[in-house]
């Protein structure tokens, strides 16, 4: 169960960079305009994926 815990937290992780840094600068590359608002909330997206895969791997560490 550990070890699915501790690839649960690496998809977590890489999700947060996906979401929160190369999404937004890849629609801008593409042409859309994304407010401030919209970058917040993919930033938001991500650390709440990333808090998610947290919970969801001490759920399977207590099992």
């Amino acid at each position: 169960m550990e070890v699915l815990a501790v690839v649960l937290i690496t998809i977590g992780v890489i999700a947060v960079r996906v979401i929160s840094f190369f999404y937004p600068d890849w629609k801008a590359i593409k042409g859309e305009h994304l407010s401030e608002r919209k970058r917040l909330g993919f930033s938001v997206l991500g650390i709440a994926i990333l808090l998610l895969m947290y919970l969801l791997s001490q759920f399977l560490i207590r099992i």
